[in-house]
């Protein structure tokens, strides 16, 4: 038996932050429905429905049912998926689901248990509630990428969402599993409310602790983390591609030191050096990186008892050895598509582990079979598709 089976969530997430969150879910059993918009294609993109949502991991394990919340019908039709459900999730700018009569104010009435979970950029009120952004504004906002790129550049974005997926999905998944346990003791839902801003600054509890005490604004390039240090750094090969040193703890630079031939640079580790002087050490390693390649250097390394990497592409990444036995890439079968490769479940349980049951499917698949599950007869199905409250 899976751990969330039997749990119905219900996912408004309409981003890939939300789905991210609800996707865990439905790894470990949750019966996940999303609440999908009556738009029947994905906008802009000509291309097969099946095939694409059967490629998205974060569809997989859900089940879809459109429903118009501008239709008082429509409302209706979700008031009655909540009287089941234990979890909702929605990724709406303030406001919207209360002008839509889904606000949790409301929703609670209908069902006291329901966790109602609301992923928003700002929270609910505040200065910033009402203004619209995306993960690079949190980011920037928040701290974060201030930190991110070398000493005197600009910073660098990163393409995999710190704010999004670090910061909002996951503090949303965990704020979900908390409320449940909650839910345990006071047979009570709640409101878990997730700003993507305060989860930025969540991901801050390495570099703000030195901030407080000591008021020294850290700078990009000009910390440990971030390319100040020769044993904790990005070097080029001379296939020109790079690997990286995160020789933090002093035996992994004792190690590579001797690796390359080079005990002399080992001092520079055991006292404090003004940043040119660490600045000539990172050249003179970079000196010896550039002699062999980048796959070189890691079957160089691979026995050394050091910290070092590789920086792969993500064909390589997908067809890593350790990646493979770590089933991190899997092949799921989809009836219309065939072979479907996914990202494989990143948490792996002894006893009741998540599985891929199914691969995403276009919006409004399940239409029909939901509604019949929460007492609709198939002529009253008919009337609400051609209202169009409900769509397939």
């Amino acid at each position: 038996m899976l751990p969330f089976e039997g749990m119905m969530v219900l996912d408004f997430a309409r981003g890939y932050p939300g789905a991210y969150t609800t996707m865990f879910l439905g790894d470990f059993g949750a019966d996940v429905i999303r609440i999908d918009p009556p738009v029947s294609q994905i906008l802009g993109q000509d291309i097969n429905q099946d095939e694409w949502a059967a490629y998205q991991t974060v569809y997989r394990n859900k089940r879809s049912i459109i429903i118009d919340l501008k239709n008082r019908e429509g409302q209706v039709v979700l008031r009655r998926l909540v009287e089941k459900a234990d979890v909702l999730l929605e990724g709406f700018r303030p406001g919207v689901m209360a002008r839509l009569n889904a606000d949790y104010e409301t929703l609670k009435e209908v069902n006291p248990r329901l966790i109602y979970c609301s992923l928003s950029g700002f929270g609910p009120d505040g200065p910033y509630a009402s203004i619209p952004a995306h993960d690079m504004n949190y980011i920037s906002l928040g701290g974060v990428l201030s930190l991110i790129g070398q000493r005197n550049g600009p910073p660098y974005l990163p393409s995999n969402f710190i704010a999004d997926i670090g910061g909002a999905a996951l503090h949303g998944l965990i704020g979900i599993l908390i409320a449940l346990f909650a839910r345990e003791k006071t047979g009570q839902g709640q409101f878990v409310d997730i700003a993507y801003l305060d989860s930025v600054i969540s991901l801050l509890a390495l570099e703000a602790p030195n901030y407080f005490r000591t008021g020294e604004v850290p700078r990009r390039g000009e910390t440990g983390f971030t390319g100040r240090d020769p044993w904790t750094n990005v070097y080029k090969c001379k296939d020109g591609e790079y690997i990286t040193v995160a020789c933090i703890e002093p035996q992994f630079w004792d190690n590579l030191c001797q690796a390359i031939g080079r005990e002399d640079l080992i001092q520079y580790q055991r006292q404090p050096y003004p940043v040119g002087e660490l600045d000539k050490v990172t050249a003179e390693i970079a000196d010896v990186f550039i002699t062999k390649s980048r796959d070189e250097w890691w079957r160089f390394f691979k026995d050394k008892e050091t910290c070092f990497g590789p920086v792969q592409y993500l064909n390589e990444t997908f067809s890593d050895p350790q990646v493979l036995h770590r089933r991190m890439v899997v092949e799921v079968d989809h009836p219309k598509v065939g072979k479907v490769k996914q990202i494989g479940l990143p948490i792996k349980l002894s006893d009741t582990p998540g599985e891929i049951r199914n691969l995403g499917v276009p919006n409004g698949a399940h239409t029909e079979g939901i509604l019949n599950e929460i007492g609709y007869d198939d002529s009253e199905i008919e009337v609400l598709l051609r209202s169009g409250a409900v769509g397939a």
